[in-house]
C-alpha cells in the first residue's frame, strides 16, 4: 500500500494505493466509501476488498473525501457536489500514476449514490459497482434516525429528542444542515441515464428501493443485473462487517468487465 495526497492546493485529499500484484489489468478501481458512522463500520470491509482486487492484477484506490478523514478541510465543508468531484479527482490520480486505460468504481450506500452522480457528470466508467446503495436519500435518513433512536432508547440518561437538522449530529457524527438538504435531494431511481456502462446493484437482502432502481434502469435501458448475495449476518450496513460472498461476488464482477 502507498500512501499519498492529491487533488488541489487548497482542497488536499488523502488517498491510499493498493498496487496491481502479478499481471496487471488495464482497468483499475477506485472505492468510494459511504459517510459517517458507515465509514467506520465498512473501514475493514473496504480494506479487505482492495486486496482482494489487488490480487487479482486491479490497481486499487481509496480515499477519503474532503472534510472527512485525513483529507483536509473541515466536516462542516462536506458536500455531495465536492465529493462528486473528489471521485473524479482519485480516477484522475490513479490513472496518472499506474497509467491504467480504465477506471471502475465500486461504491458502498452514500458512495455508492455518488458514484452514480460521478458517471452522470461525465467520468467514464469500465463499471459502476452499487453495493448496497442509497437510492433515497430521505429514507436513508430517516433509517440511521431510527436506529439512533433505538441506541438512545437503550441509554440511561437519553437526550431529549430534536430533529437532525438541528441538532446536525447523526449517530454521533457531525451532520451538517448543508450536507442533510443534499442528501435529501438524492433520488437514484429519478435521475437521467448516465452514459452506458455495466451497472452492477449488489445487495445482501432485497429492498422496495432497490427494485425501484432496478425497473429504473430496466426502463432506461442501461446495461444492468441485480445480484442478490445473502449473507449470515443482519444485512445493510451491518452485514459489511461479514461481507465476505458479497466481496467475492464484487471481485468476480470486475474481473468479467475488466
Amino acid at each position: 500500500m502507498t500512501p499519498c495526497f492529491f487533488g488541489t492546493s487548497e482542497r488536499q485529499l488523502f488517498g491510499m494505493h493498493h498496487p496491481a500484484q502479478g499481471a496487471e489489468r488495464t482497468t483499475g478501481v477506485v472505492l468510494c466509501y459511504p459517510a459517517a458512522q458507515e465509514y467506520m463500520l465498512t473501514h475493514w470491509a473496504f480494506r479487505k476488498l482492495a486486496g482482494m482486487l489487488a490480487r487479482e492484477g486491479f490497481h486499487v484506490f481509496r480515499f477519503d473525501y474532503y472534510g472527512t478523514g485525513d483529507s483536509a478541510g473541515e466536516v462542516h465543508e462536506g458536500r455531495v457536489s465536492t465529493w462528486v468531484q473528489d471521485i473524479r479527482h482519485a480516477a484522475n490520480e490513479l490513472q496518472d500514476v499506474t497509467g491504467v486505460q480504465r477506471v471502475a468504481l465500486v461504491g458502498f450506500r452514500l458512495g455508492a449514490a455518488l458514484a452514480v452522480r460521478a458517471a452522470l457528470e461525465g467520468l467514464s466508467t469500465a463499471a459502476l459497482v452499487l453495493w448496497e446503495p442509497l437510492v433515497e436519500g430521505a429514507a436513508w435518513i430517516r433509517e440511521l434516525e431510527q436506529l439512533q433512536q433505538r441506541r438512545a432508547a437503550r441509554t440511561l440518561f437519553p437526550r431529549p429528542e430534536s430533529p437532525v437538522e438541528v441538532r446536525q449530529e447523526l449517530l454521533g457524527f457531525a451532520f451538517p444542515r448543508a450536507l442533510h438538504d443534499d442528501i435529501l435531494a438524492l433520488d437514484l431511481a429519478a435521475l437521467p441515464t448516465w452514459p452506458a456502462t455495466r451497472t452492477h446493484l449488489v445487495a445482501g437482502a432485497p429492498k422496495p428501493e432497490y427494485a425501484r432502481l432496478q425497473a429504473h434502469l430496466e426502463k432506461t435501458g442501461l446495461p444492468s443485473q441485480h445480484h442478490l448475495v445473502p449473507e449470515e449476518g443482519a444485512g445493510g450496513q451491518e452485514s459489511a462487517l461479514l461481507s465476505n460472498r458479497i466481496l467475492q461476488t464484487i471481485t468476480t464482477l470486475l474481473k468479467e468487465a475488466a
